[in-house]
């Protein structure tokens, strides 16, 4: 294996001129923060003071309630049972009492306001070759708990002042009676079937009742058949930054790059959405996840609960209300853009039934008693992620939504009230679906890049949008036949953890100057070729790849795993921006090692 000589990183010399670009490479570049990860828009209110008009910065609340809380007396439960109805409806209002934000949903439903709450419902036990029924048995944790619908919709009553109050869902395995290409044998739908595992009650039911007491106050909407109105994805962050989903852009092999590895620059951005009106035009829209896994995501909370919004197929049979369509891309771009035309007033995260293991639709019912209620989705599956073992660090959705400015992701500029997270946090292991291809995490895609060749050595600084950091995207690779990279992680304590390597030419991966594991030397990249145990020390860590090329593949996969695949809670990936400061900040170059191990 021919191993470049890695010469000092003077990175003062090679940013005179401003950071060194990749030519013609225009990602998603994340602005600086703690660790380089992503700033947010401040949480702002508005208040009138003896001086006049003032605007006050706050942090988000994100409230957590549980079955085991005290206060809730003699209702209270462990967090793993069986609950009443009864017990539900006190946990869901216990934890929109804990907030009292200034955007409580109290104060942020003004009277006469239009109300749409998004629960899921996805599949539906009224269609037996839906997922509901996968491997012939039922699936409590692919939908939301209705009784928890129920209970938000009697909380706004009971709070709140609203004109209207409307349930809107377009699920995808599963159509509504009635329609020109419904099943005519149908007898049930999502809206009209029971659901035994939530106290037999059905929404058609819900509505007839509430409009015994309240005349046209709840209503539904099927969102697969509702209006629409197509328009640009929208930058509410004002960030610059529109669109993030491709539409038919390629990926790597799944066997060797794993799942959904986009090849960047290829495919078309989306010109905009057909999106509901409904959820365009109400006052006050709400998301009403269950908490589940999800192999591609790894967490499905709040964010990705906005696939139900976007438009179906449209193709005959059982998948008629398909959301294939935003899988024809990276579908948690595509989710991300769904986020950025409405991102949530309000956010309900239950898990009185969940999903773990190969989720969000094959896999495993969890009875997990919490809610989560926050007006900032970004925060809420930011803790929603921690409490089921995932550091929102390494989840891709979170770093878009928050780098487009639509929510916080920083756990310490989130206020938690209630029950620490810590608390009522439990593990949702992930499964490997039915392919085989396990989830991979983000992988540490920041890099300062040192290439050698013909030409001599240039330098350049990368930030991948993919996990596999592709070299030949940069045109300083050009000429070169090696490549020695660097970067950090900073680590809260010392941790344990799984180094996975793989790279497309021999390749080296070094840890604070020891070399721990070499790949590609026979037959190119493979995700996690190399494995090794290493035990990151607290605070900064310092990374090291040397790669070659290998005729056009150059490049390579580095992860830092606590459990498969996914970077340990308490660790943090850093910036390239922030990995300059650091190098010209030290008064001298960045040394790299040069001993050949």
């Amino acid at each position: 294996m021919v191993r470049p000589e890695c010469n000092e990183f003077d990175w003062r010399r090679s940013t005179e001129g401003g950071v060194v670009p990749a030519d013609g490479y225009n990602p998603v570049r994340l602005p600086p923060g703690r660790h380089g990860r992503p700033n947010r828009r401040d949480n702002t209110v508005s208040r009138e003071s003896s001086g006049g008009h003032e605007t006050v910065h706050m942090r988000p609340t994100v409230a957590i309630a549980s079955s085991a809380d005290m206060a809730l007396g003699a209702l209270a439960a462990p967090l793993d049972s069986t609950l009443t109805t009864e017990q539900v409806r006190a946990v869901v209002w216990h934890a929109l009492d804990l907030d009292q934000s200034a955007r409580n949903l109290r104060a942020i439903v003004r009277p006469g306001a239009w109300v749409v709450i998004k629960p899921n419902i996805v599949t539906s036990r009224s269609n037996r070759q839906s997922a509901y029924w996968h491997e012939g048995r039922e699936h409590k944790g692919q939908n939301t708990d209705l009784r928890v619908v129920k209970a938000l919709v009697e909380y706004l009553i009971a709070r709140t002042q609203p004109r209207r109050i409307t349930i809107a869902e377009g699920g995808a395995e599963w159509a509504k009676l009635g329609e020109a290409d419904t099943d005519p044998a149908a007898t049930e739908d999502g809206w009209t079937v029971r659901w035994p595992e939530y106290d037999g009650l059905s929404y058609s039911d819900l509505i007839a009742d509430w409009a015994k007491s309240r005349p046209g106050l709840v209503d539904v909407v099927d969102l697969n058949y509702s209006e629409r109105r197509f328009l640009p994805v929208p930058d509410p962050g004002g960030t610059g930054i529109g669109a993030l989903q491709r539409r038919g852009a390629k990926t790597r092999p799944a066997d060797r790059y794993g799942r959904d590895s986009y090849i960047a620059r290829t495919g078309e951005l989306r010109p905009g959405y057909d999106v509901p009106v409904a959820v365009l035009d109400c006052d006050v829209f709400i998301s009403v996840p269950a908490i589940k896994t999800h192999l591609i995501s790894a967490t499905s909370l709040a964010i990705k609960n906005y696939v139900g919004i976007s438009a179906p197929l449209g193709q005959a049979g059982r998948m008629r209300n398909s959301k294939g369509d935003l899988h024809r891309g990276d579908i948690v771009r595509g989710f991300v853009d769904m986020l950025a035309y409405r991102p949530a007033d309000y956010s309900v995260i239950e898990g009185f039934w969940g999903t773990e293991g190969n989720g969000p639709q094959w896999g495993d019912d969890v009875q997990h008693n919490i809610v989560l209620a926050s007006a900032d989705p970004v925060a809420a599956d930011t803790i929603g992620s921690l409490i089921m073992g995932y550091n929102p660090e390494d989840l891709t959705y979170l770093r878009l939504a928050a780098t487009k400015r639509l929510g916080e992701m920083r756990p310490e500029l989130i206020e938690v009230v209630g029950r620490p997270w810590r608390e009522v946090a439990r593990p949702y292991p992930l499964g490997r679906g039915r392919s085989g291809n396990a989830y991979a995490g983000r992988g540490v895609r920041d890099w300062l890049v040192e290439f050698h060749g013909a030409d001599g050595l240039r330098r350049a600084e990368f930030a991948s949008e993919d996990r596999f950091v592709d070299l030949t995207l940069l045109s300083e690779s050009s000429g070169a036949s090696t490549a020695c990279c660097y970067s950090e992680v900073d680590c809260d304590a010392p941790t344990d953890v799984e180094a996975w390597f793989g790279s497309e030419g021999p390749g080296q991966v070094l840890v604070n100057g020891d070399l721990i594991a070499t790949a590609g030397v026979t037959d190119g990249h493979h995700l996690g070729e190399a494995r090794a145990r290493v035990r990151l020390r607290s605070d900064r860590n310092r990374l090291e790849v040397r790669t070659e090329r290998t005729g056009d593949a150059f490049g390579f996969t580095l992860l830092l795993c606590g459990q498969p695949g996914c970077l340990p809670i308490g660790c943090h990936y850093v910036g390239v921006d922030v990995l300059l400061e650091r190098a010209i900040a030290a008064g001298d170059p960045v040394s790299v090692s040069t001993a050949s191990r």
